[in-house]
């Protein structure tokens, strides 16, 4: 029969190794369950002109009309 001593260390690694394999296993999940977020397309991106100027002809500012009758 074996002593104590080697009766706990065999209990004491036995529990360690439980508890690397315990973390081991959530980091895995974690990464699993969040990927990195990708960058995104280049044609997805829309660049402004800034050398066009808008059409004052097409302002809303020169569509209001006012009801007269109020």
């Amino acid at each position: 029969m074996q002593n104590n001593r080697t009766m706990w260390i065999i209990v004491l690694s036995t529990m360690l190794f439980f508890g690397v394999a315990v973390v081991t296993l959530r980091a895995a999940e974690r990464a699993v369950q969040h990927p990195p977020a990708s960058a995104p397309e280049e044609s997805a991106t829309i660049a402004d002109d800034p050398t066009t100027a808008p059409d004052p002809k097409q302002s809303a500012d020169s569509n209001v009309s006012f009801p007269v009758n109020i």
